[in-house]
């Protein structure tokens, strides 16, 4: 790691930095339906009620967020892609609109289903609304049973050998800062890059944007036991404006992790570019609260994630001084 002497800490990021920071803009899951084919009249029913998996709410957020219809279609899609089924019956009464949630909250809280690519489709009974079958796409490193196979193991091996190193420290958060550094050092960001919102463009392919860097950090969190959430949000200029990047809606993701019973945003992504135009590694979006996440804003189902309060375990109270992302002047696109 490189070492920030204190006389840097009053420096103001210039223009260069403002710019780089923009580069964490990319597109993140947004399943859409691509098959609407109709039945015209559901089949009746034979087979016993599916009988749900139950996720532990507090390292699964997304899942306690949900009806218990749409927890039944969780936990359902979650079983089925979990096995590499690629189609399948939707053996509970769910609509699009509850199918949708579910999938989206699946997707945020298992980062370990990396081979899904944006698209699925369905098939549903016009006279009801409620779903049938449901057909998920796999990236093409995963498209047979066998490269998914394949797949897994490479991932598995990758992420094994990270977290036998981080669970070398102590403490979480000197594991947090050896998986975040691995992250930052080893990915270069891309907004072409592909699988970019898969923690596998992290992984294996070392290319990917805000949606890898943050899918990739919480996997490996998660593998060394602690609690850490994906978060969806945007980027907003401090006059209100969208700050610039490939992605002219915004849409930003970060991380959120427990540490004692006190949660914090981390935001890799961020303080990589950082770094990289400042020419050494610093750390200011390291376990911020919530109140100096300058221009990260929340949405959609994130809004309901607790509150980071705390600012005991960032960067500069933990491991020495750095640049603060106050001192960071952000400007509109």
């Amino acid at each position: 790691m490189h070492k920030i002497s204190s006389k840097l800490i009053c420096l103001i990021m210039t223009a260069a930095l403002l710019i780089a920071l923009t580069g964490c803009l990319g597109t993140d899951y947004s399943l859409e339906s691509t098959e609407k084919s109709a039945r015209t009249s559901k089949t009746s029913e034979t087979t016993s009620p599916y009988v749900r998996m139950e996720f532990d709410t507090a390292k699964y957020p997304y899942y306690s967020m949900l009806s218990e219809t749409e927890k039944n279609a969780y936990s359902l899609i979650y079983e089925e892609l979990n096995k590499g089924s690629r189609k399948f019956s939707c053996r509970v009464d769910v609509t699009a609109d509850q199918l949708s949630k579910a999938i989206d909250s699946v997707l945020n809280d298992h980062p370990e289903l990396f081979w899904l690519d944006n698209n699925y489709g369905y098939t549903y009974d016009p006279s009801g609304g409620n779903i049938r079958e449901l057909s998920f796409t796999f990236f093409d490193f995963a498209d047979t049973p066998e490269k998914l196979e394949a797949a897994r193991a490479e991932f598995s091996r990758a992420a094994d050998t990270i977290t036998a190193k981080a669970l070398t420290y102590n403490s979480i958060t000197d594991r947090e800062l050896y998986i975040h550094d691995y992250i930052c050092q080893n990915t270069e960001y891309d907004a072409d890059a592909p699988y970019n919102q898969s923690a596998y463009s992290v992984l294996v392919t070392h290319k990917s944007v805000c949606a890898g860097y943050a899918r990739c950090f919480q996997y490996l969190m998660q593998k060394t036991g602690a609690t850490c959430y994906y978060v969806t949000g945007r980027t907003e200029g401090t006059s209100g404006g969208v700050v610039g990047g490939s992605n002219s809606d915004g849409s930003h993701s970060w991380n959120m992790l427990l540490i004692n019973g006190v949660y914090c945003n981390v935001d890799c992504l961020w303080d990589d570019t950082a770094s990289d135009t400042y020419g050494s590694a610093i750390y200011p979006f390291f376990n911020l609260p919530d109140s100096e996440m300058v221009n990260h804003v929340r949405i959609e189902m994130a809004v309901n994630l607790p509150s980071c309060s705390s600012d005991e375990y960032r960067y500069s109270k933990q491991f020495g001084p750095t640049i603060e992302a106050s001192s960071i002047i952000f400007a509109d696109a």
